[in-house]
């Protein structure tokens, strides 16, 4: 692809797939983490109401 700095030796296609997919995962992976620590913490418990 003409369109890259340096003509012809810009990076592969396969290769700029592989970062998006591990920059994609990178993220899910960080959120699902995070999500799973907020659901797994535990609670303080209820107060009884007092009527």
């Amino acid at each position: 692809m003409a369109s890259w700095p340096g003509g012809d030796s810009g990076p592969d296609a396969l290769v700029v797939l592989l970062v998006l997919i591990l920059l994609a995962r990178f993220l899910l992976w960080s959120c699902l983490g995070a999500y799973l620590d907020y659901r797994m913490r535990p609670r303080p418990p209820l107060k009884p109401k007092q009527d």
